[in-house]
């Protein structure tokens, strides 16, 4: 046996370094299960210095926001001082950077502009993008309840927590909670709303309004035994508690967990999956008509609607709150839309509707959730998942064209991504959902672009009795299944390990952003950082105060003549066209590209 010799000079002395070519174990420090140990590598890290609750995280995002400024104040850029009086956050729930890449492929290809690849997103072409660290203060890879937390109040917190930090309690309904941006915007005057194909009770949506210990708990049915009278369901928060009950706008699925179960919904098209099953109330409440209740004295009645038609004759110039709820679990998959169900778009352009009110408002906050992407890829519905991020572009679109650019913050953002890989070497213009290697005749299996780490999809593709004799290859090869199969919505892509659900991805996710304040999302950050860069833009929560120019915007704003109100503040009529003039002549033909 031979051993390499190295020999240094270190701190004036001869050091001698030996490896032994076979032999070689990695340091102690860092060996792996492997090693036998039954954690992770072996780092021995100790305990956090402080405690990772809400105060922790408001450090993090101020001295995150305090980094960003000074880095900008060095070059000399003054962009970051600008001020949103609307904001719209658009999650696109498990929309990682394979999915954006494939979605934006996908999308080319299915309305025949070419080859796919050249495609873009309309968000592609915001001017400043960043990648948001995802995890959850106890997990590696996140879920959408603790990520959502993150993002709407500044505090990172527990896989599964909505609207708490990490000091929550089953017993404590108060303990550990946390005041979300749309609280902020509420102190301000300023209109709110939530959009979501989810259930309005969801993770993400929740995480707006509730304050709870476990995002399960959407209906009374749910909430165990040990902290009920600590803690109100999901649904009852929505409509007893502020900020909830005061939202001009709520718009989803969900009608199950509110109390008012449609027995005779039809479903065409059948998904499985653990997201397709829905808790019921089991207090009898129709929570829908208490909401009515609470807005009686409206000057104009508030609107509840559970169908595409009655959503669009919405008069939106005059209903001040509306709420839609069109399925008793989610909103269909978009390729697989049932009648009277409405689009994002539909849904996203109606709330504008409602929410913009020129200066007779302070301006609004809404959240747009394409919640379903998730979903989809949770039981490996690549499909399915991709029109969903297709859908989720034209929504942003819509938010685009009906909004005044020197105003509207708009941030487009995933919560977390997924197992799910874009790979293989596929010819140019390759179906996106098709294979990856069909032009390699020699090669002993046909394989999918898109396969997962895990998921149903394992068992769709075992070979079982299919494996041809003297074969190693453990999967049914692609030509058992028919082009009909696969090109249906519930057909499942591969997946290497079998799970009932498909799991989240751990990497970060991307940011983009347009409008004033745009400029403070630049290169990487905690997830958490995003409510800091609302609330320094908006002027409203904890950075309101972190400097003078949110007082020097407000001055500037009084001297603006009464007389002259603000011309671009007209509804929802504003179009694209009034992006071009504060655009450089290159982004605003790519805007133009997209029919703006």
């Amino acid at each position: 046996m031979h051993s390499l010799v190295i020999l240094g000079l270190l701190l004036g002395g001869l050091v001698a370094i030996s490896w032994a070519g076979v032999t070689t174990q990695p340091p102690p420090l860092i060996r792996t299960l492997s090693a036998g140990g039954d954690i992770g590598p072996q780092f021995d890290v100790g305990k956090p210095k402080e405690p990772e609750d809400a105060e922790f995280w408001h450090k993090v995002g101020l001295r995150q926001l305090e980094k960003t400024i000074k880095h900008a104040q060095r070059l000399k850029e003054d962009s970051y001082q600008k001020k949103a009086r609307n904001i719209i956050i658009f999650i696109g729930d498990g929309m990682g950077i394979s999915t954006i890449s494939a979605g934006r492929i996908y999308k080319g290809q299915y309305l025949k502009h070419g080859y796919g690849e050249e495609e873009t997103l309309i968000f592609d072409d915001f001017p400043n993008t960043g990648m948001a660290k995802t995890y959850n203060v106890d997990k590696q890879v996140p879920d959408s309840a603790g990520t959502a937390t993150a993002i709407f109040s500044g505090s990172k917190t527990h896989y599964g927590a909505i609207g708490m930090d990490a000091t929550r309690s089953k017993k404590n309904g108060q303990q550990g909670r946390v005041q979300s941006v749309m609280e902020w915007a509420q102190k301000e005057g300023k209109r709110t709303g939530v959009v979501t194909t989810t259930r309005i009770t969801h993770a993400t949506p929740a995480a707006t309004y509730a304050h709870i210990y476990d995002r399960d708990w959407e209906c009374d049915t749910e909430v165990p035994a040990e902290s009920v009278g600590y803690h109100v369901d999901i649904a009852r928060q929505l409509v007893e508690n502020a900020p909830g009950n005061r939202f001009n706008v709520i718009l989803g699925g969900g009608m199950s967990p509110m109390g008012i179960l449609n027995a005779s919904e039809v479903k065409t098209t059948i998904f499985e999956g653990p997201t397709e099953t829905i808790c019921s109330r089991g207090d009898n409440r129709n929570l829908p008509a208490e909401w009515l209740a609470h807005h009686a004295n409206d000057t104009v009645p508030p609107a509840l609607v559970h169908n595409r038609r009655d959503l669009l004759n919405v008069n939106v110039k005059k209903v001040d709150h509306l709420m839609g709820l069109f399925r008793n679990n989610h909103i269909t998959y978009s390729i697989a839309r049932e009648a009277g169900e409405p689009s994002l778009q539909e849904m996203t352009e109606t709330a504008l509707g409602i929410l913009e009110r020129g200066d007779e408002s302070n301006g609004y906050v809404l959240l747009v959730e394409g919640g379903r992407i998730d979903q989809g890829h949770h039981m490996n519905y690549a499909r399915a998942a991709l029109h969903e991020l297709y859908e989720f572009d034209l929504a942003i679109q819509a938010a685009v064209n009906n909004t005044d650019p020197d105003e509207t913050l708009i941030l487009v953002t995933a919560d977390h991504s997924h197992a799910v890989t874009f790979n293989g070497y596929a010819l140019r213009g390759a179906d996106i959902l098709g294979t990856a290697n069909s032009h390699e005749k020699n090669d002993p299996m046909f394989y999918e672009t898109i396969s997962y780490a895990n998921g149903p999809g394992y068992w769709d593709h075992l070979a079982n009795d299919s494996r041809p004799q003297n074969s190693s290859n453990m999967w049914m090869p692609l030509k058992h299944f028919t082009a009909e199969e696969r090109a249906a919505p519930t057909y499942r892509h591969l997946a290497t390990v079998p799970r009932k659900d498909e799991t989240h991805g751990g990497e970060d996710v991307a940011v983009f952003a347009y409008g004033p304040g745009s400029s403070l999302i630049r290169g990487v950050f905690e997830q958490n950082y995003l409510a800091y860069v609302m609330s320094y833009a908006g002027c409203l929560g904890p950075a309101k105060d972190f400097d003078d120019s949110c007082e020097d915007h407000k001055d500037g704003q009084k001297e603006r003549p009464l007389d002259k109100p603000n011309p671009k503040r007209s509804g929802a009529s504003v179009v694209g066209a009034s992006l071009i003039p504060i655009l450089t002549a290159a982004t605003a033909a790519i805007l133009r590209g997209h029919g703006l």
